[in-house]
């Protein structure tokens, strides 16, 4: 118990020892733009601390104290937990499931019978959850992971993509929680939010990196420079993008899996390949849709109305 406790508390010392850091190279990040723009006028300068202050607020605090709010649960308890405990659990889980999916009026009742079917409901119960739910949740993470590529490989400041990068992250996790009903157990939390502030520093860094000088080219001629800066800003995007579908998979994992024979580094391996699996999607789409399309509409050979093709 005691080691528990010391690990718990360390846990936070190093939470808040990172966040520190993240908010003073924010912070520095910021005077530094805002120096810059008050050359100009000290109007523009104040509005922009003023939206820098509401990104912060609204994006990264907000939604960190909200998850807090949230009763902390996962369904692998339901496994753990027996009598009043297991029944209030259930009963939770079903009035989630009415109030946040969208169901049919014969899975609203098959949801309420499942009350009512003593030492399986726990089973049947986790798996309509979670086949109702993990779409849902799964939709969200695709989605945002797809800003945070688009985002991050079209900007080309460190400021702007280590705000969005937390701010993308925790709403995310918000997000989740808010799907879910619940949250990890407060360790769980503080490993998730340390790991977004984490990545937060390092989106910073990566941006601050020449990552076109690195990526050998044949020629040093426009071309192949600017073929360098759109690869360096892909890579960007699809790193931020897999940092943003680990923390996401993991929070899942968390709450959703109810399997107690995983190990956390089975869970991790998983989140792994389902992250891998998710930003391979993601590029192939974001490939057909920005590059591959329009040059098939380019190509596409027209045809005028009236017009006759003579040899």
């Amino acid at each position: 118990m005691r080691n528990k406790k010391s690990n718990q508390w360390w846990s936070k010392v190093l939470f808040g020892s990172l966040l520190i850091i993240v908010l003073l190279s924010v912070i520095s990040s910021v005077m530094s733009l805002g120096d810059r723009l008050g050359n100009f006028s000290e109007v523009v300068k104040y509005i922009f601390y003023g939206l820098i202050a509401l990104v912060i607020c609204g994006g990264i605090i907000y939604p960190m104290v909200r998850v807090f709010f949230a009763p902390v649960f996962s369904l692998d308890r339901l496994h753990r937990e027996d009598g009043s405990a297991r029944k209030k659990w259930c009963r939770l889980l079903v009035k989630n499931l009415l109030e946040n999916v969208d169901l049919t009026p014969e899975e609203k009742e098959q949801v309420k019978g499942f009350l009512k079917c003593n030492d399986e409901t726990d089973d049947m119960l986790i798996e309509f959850f979670d086949r109702k739910i993990s779409p849902k949740v799964n939709r969200v993470i695709y989605d945002t992971a797809k800003k945070v590529f688009v985002v991050t490989a079209v900007s080309q400041n460190s400021l702007y993509d280590m705000l969005g990068m937390a701010s993308a992250n925790y709403t995310l996790l918000k997000r989740i929680v808010e799907i879910c009903g619940f949250r990890p157990s407060t360790p769980q939390v503080i490993g998730l939010y340390l790991k977004v502030a984490s990545i937060t520093l390092l989106a910073g860094g990566i941006e601050e990196m020449d990552i076109e000088d690195m990526i050998p080219l044949a020629t040093e001629s426009a071309l192949s420079k600017t073929l360098g800066i759109i690869a360096a800003s892909a890579t960007q995007g699809a790193l931020n993008a897999l940092m943003t579908l680990r923390i996401a998979v993991i929070a899942k994992n968390y709450l959703l899996n109810a399997d107690l024979r995983q190990t956390r580094k089975e869970l991790r391996r998983k989140s792994y390949a389902e992250a891998a699996k998710v930003l391979k999607s993601i590029l192939k789409r974001s490939v057909e849709e920005k590059v591959a399309n329009p040059v098939k509409n380019i190509l596409k050979p027209g045809k005028k109305k009236g017009s006759t093709v003579t040899e």
